[in-house]
C-alpha cells in the first residue's frame, strides 16, 4: 500500500473512532432518559394504582368521608406509608380550597406529617392546571424543595369532578442514581474522548510538518520545479502510461554560472522552468523535474494531434528562441533534448540511461540539436529490464526456436541449433537484448534450466531427430551450471546421445586441461562437442590441437568472405577443412544466406550447412510437420 493511502487511511480511521466515541456518548445520553422516562412511567402507574384504592377504600364523597372519619384517615396514612420507599420521598392527598390555596387530606410521611387540613401553597400552577385537565402531570422540583427530584401529580376524580390531588414525591438521591447510572461510562467516553482529541490535534501537527517536509523533497527550492526523488515515485503511480519523456539540458550551464555568478544562474533556471510550465508547448499537459544542475525531464501526456518528433521539435525551438536578462545582459541559451515515447511499465533507470546516452550523442556532435529515441532502443529499454525478464521467466515465457542443420550435398536436415528466445505474448524476443544483462545473476541459472527443459523434451517427443545446445565456456567452469547440467544428463541419459553442446568463447584459453575435463564429463553421456565461430577471434588452429572435439563450426566472417574474397577465402576455409577432417572432426558452414555461398562450401567439401537459405529458426513443430508431409 503506498504512502499517500496510508495517511488517507489513518485519518479517516480517528474520525471515524471520534464517530464512534461519539456515538458511543450519544447511546449513554439515551439510555440515561429511557431509564428516567421508564422510572417516570413506573411512577405513574404507582400513583393511579395509588389513586384507585383510595377510591375503592373511599366510593364517594372523599372529602367528607375523611373530616367526619378521623380512624379511616388514620387507615389511609399508614397505608400510603407503606408505599414510602428511598425513591419515594414523599406521598401525600390535597384538597383544593376554593381554587385559592390547598389543604392535606392525608399524608403517608414516618416523620413530621403535616396534620388534617393543614394549609399547602404550592409555588407552580402545574397543581390547579392537574385539578382542571383530571390527568396526570409531571412536575421537575427546583432547589427550594429540599430531597426532591421531580413530583407525579395525579388528580382523585369522583364523578368527573376532582375531589383531591395526589402527590408522590421521587427524592433527589434517586434522581442523581439515575443520572450517575452510566457516569462510569460517560467518564471513560470523555477520557477516550479527550485523547483522540489530542491526538487529533497531534496527527494533524505531524501530517503538517510532514507536508512541510515532503514539500521540501518533492519540489526543487530554486526552480519550483519537481525533484529526481520524486521523479521515480511519480512514474511508479502515474496513472497514464502512454507518455513522452523528454530530457532537456542546457549546454555549458556551469560556465553561466562563473561568467554571470550562482545567484544570477538560479535565476536563469526559475525563469527557465517557468517558460517551461507556462509558456512552452502551451497547450500540453506537462511535468517539470530537474535532475541536477541544468538538466530536467519533461513528462508530457500522449494524445492524437501530436507525435513524438512534433513534440520533441517544438519543444527545441521554442526553448531555442528564448532570451533572458542577466545582469543587464541578454543571454540566449543552447539546448539539448532527447525524446522517448513510453507505453509501458519499466525500469526508470533503464529509460534514463537511454536518454541520457541519447544526449551525450546529440553533444558529440556539436550540442544545439535534439535527438528521438528508436524504435529499436524502445524495445530495448523494455527487453533489457532485468525486471521485465524476470517476470517473463517466472512465468516460463521462455521457447527455443530451431534452425536446421542440412547435409550439403543432400539437402536433408541432420539436426537443429536450439535458439533461446523470451515470449512476450507471441513476439520472440532475441538474446541480444537480454543475454548480458541476465548473465551473473540468478535469473541466468533460471533461463538455462528453462532450455535444457525445453530441449529434452523435444528430444523426448521426436526421438529421431538431435539438437545442439549453445553453452558458453564460462558458463562449464562455473560450478552451480554445471552441476545443473550433469544433473540434467543425468536424469536425461536415453537422449544425451543425441544433444551437442556449441561451446561459445570470447577469451583466450589458458587452462585446456580443465577444459578437456569438462568435455570428457560431458561426453561421458554420448554428446558432442562442438567449437562455435571457428576462425574468429579466440577459437583458432590451437584448439584442434589441444581440445577433443567432434565438430567444428566455421564462423559467419568467414563464410561471408566467401562472396568479397572468394579466392582467398576458398583458401582458408580448405585448409580448416582438411585439418578438421585428418582430426576426424566434422565441419559445419554458418550463414549459407544465398545459393552462391551454398555451392561454394558445397565444393569444399563441407558436409554440413546451416543459413537462411537453407532454413531459418522456427518453432519445431513447422520443420518436424513439414518434413512429414513431404515424405
Amino acid at each position: 500500500m503506498s504512502e499517500k493511502y496510508i495517511n488517507k487511511y489513518i485519518l479517516v480511521l480517528f474520525i471515524v473512532l471520534i464517530g464512534f466515541i461519539a456515538y458511543l456518548q450519544y447511546s449513554v445520553i439515551q439510555n440515561t432518559n429511557k431509564l428516567r422516562e421508564d422510572e417516570i412511567k413506573q411512577t405513574k402507574i404507582y400513583a393511579q394504582n395509588i389513586v384507585e384504592y383510595i377510591k375503592r377504600k373511599v366510593p364517594s364523597k372523599l372529602y367528607k368521608s375523611l373530616d367526619e372519619d378521623k380512624g379511616l384517615r388514620y387507615e389511609l396514612n399508614n397505608i400510603l406509608n407503606t408505599f414510602i420507599t428511598d425513591n419515594y420521598k414523599y406521598i401525600f392527598l390535597l384538597r383544593n380550597y376554593k381554587n385559592k390555596y390547598y389543604r392535606f387530606l392525608l399524608d403517608g410521611s414516618n416523620i413530621n406529617p403535616e396534620e388534617y387540613n393543614s394549609l399547602f401553597f404550592p409555588k407552580s400552577k402545574l397543581y390547579d392546571e392537574v385539578y382542571k385537565t383530571q390527568k396526570i402531570k409531571i412536575l421537575k422540583q427546583k432547589d427550594e424543595v429540599e430531597n426532591v427530584w421531580l413530583s407525579i401529580l395525579a388528580p382523585v376524580v369522583y364523578n368527573g369532578k376532582t375531589e383531591a390531588l395526589l402527590v408522590i414525591d421521587l427524592s433527589k438521591d434517586y434522581g442523581n442514581y439515575i443520572s450517575k447510572f452510566n457516569s462510569p461510562i460517560s467518564h471513560l467516553i470523555g477520557l477516550i474522548q479527550i485523547f483522540l482529541s489530542i491526538s487529533f490535534v497531534i496527527l494533524v501537527a505531524v501530517f503538517y510538518k510532514y507536508y512541510r517536509f515532503r514539500k521540501n523533497i518533492i519540489l526543487d527550492k530554486t526552480t519550483q520545479a519537481y525533484t529526481k526523488l520524486y521523479l521515480e515515485e511519480f512514474c511508479l503511480h502515474r496513472e497514464k502510461q502512454d507518455e513522452f519523456m523528454l530530457m532537456v539540458d542546457i549546454d555549458g550551464f556551469k560556465n553561466i554560472n562563473i561568467k554571470y555568478g550562482y545567484q544570477a544562474g538560479n535565476e536563469l533556471l526559475k525563469r527557465f522552468v517557468f517558460s517551461i510550465q507556462h509558456e512552452v508547448l502551451a497547450t500540453q499537459s506537462k511535468s517539470v523535474f530537474r535532475i541536477s544542475g541544468g538538466e530536467f525531464i519533461i513528462i508530457i501526456a500522449k494524445n492524437n494531434k501530436y507525435t513524438l518528433e512534433e513534440i520533441t521539435q517544438q519543444l527545441f525551438e521554442q526553448l531555442s528562441k528564448k532570451t533572458y536578462i542577466l545582469s543587464d545582459n541578454t543571454v540566449k541559451l543552447s539546448i539539448s533534448v532527447s525524446s522517448i515515447e513510453i507505453g509501458e511499465k519499466c525500469s526508470l533507470n533503464t529509460i534514463l540511461r537511454v536518454l541520457d546516452e541519447k544526449l551525450l550523442e546529440i553533444k558529440s556532435k556539436g550540442k544545439n540539436s535534439y535527438g528521438i529515441i528508436s524504435q529499436r532502443d524502445r524495445d530495448n529499454i523494455k527487453y533489457s529490464d532485468i525486471d521485465f525478464i524476470k517476470e517473463l521467466l517466472n512465468n516460463q515465457q521462455l521457447i527455443c526456436l530451431y534452425q536446421p542443420i542440412f547435409d550439403t550435398k543432400t539437402k536433408q536436415i541432420v539436426k537443429y541449433e536450439a535458439l533461446v528466445r523470451l515470449d512476450d505474448n507471441g513476439k520472440y524476443i532475441s538474446p541480444y537484448y537480454f543475454l548480458d544483462i541476465v548473465r551473473g545473476t540468478t535469473q541466468y541459472i533460471k533461463m538455462s534450466k528453462l532450455v535444457f527443459k525445453h530441449i529434452f523434451e523435444t528430444l523426448k517427443k521426436y526421438p529421431d531427430i538431435h539438437i545442439s545446445a549453445n553453452v558458453h565456456l564460462d558458463d562449464l567452469f562455473n560450478s552451480e551450471m554445471m552441476s545443473m547440467i550433469i544433473e540434467e544428463l543425468f536424469y536425461h541419459q536415453e537422449y544425451a546421445n543425441r544433444l551437442t553442446f556449441e561451446i561459445l568463447e570470447d577469451k583466450e584459453i589458458y587452462d585446456y586441461e580443465r577444459v578437456n575435463e569438462i568435455f570428457t564429463h560431458l561426453r561421458a553421456y554420448g554428446s558432442k562437442i562442438a567449437i562455435d565461430d571457428f576462425g574468429s577471434g579466440y577459437a583458432n588452429y590451437l584448439y584442434l590441437l589441444k581440445l577433443n572435439v567432434d565438430i567444428i563450426k566455421l564462423d559467419s566472417s568467414l563464410i561471408k568472405e566467401l562472396k568479397t574474397q572468394p579466392i582467398k577465402s576458398k583458401q582458408v576455409i580448405s585448409s580448416i577443412v582438411d585439418l578438421a577432417h585428418k582430426l576426424d572432426c566434422e565441419v559445419i558452414a554458418e550463414f549459407v544466406s544465398d545459393e552462391e555461398i551454398y555451392n561454394a562450401i558445397l565444393k569444399l567439401g563441407i558436409e554440413y550447412s546451416q543459413g537462411y537459405y537453407l532454413g531459418e529458426p522456427r518453432l519445431i513443430g513447422k520443420y518436424i510437420g513439414s518434413k512429414k508431409d513431404t515424405q
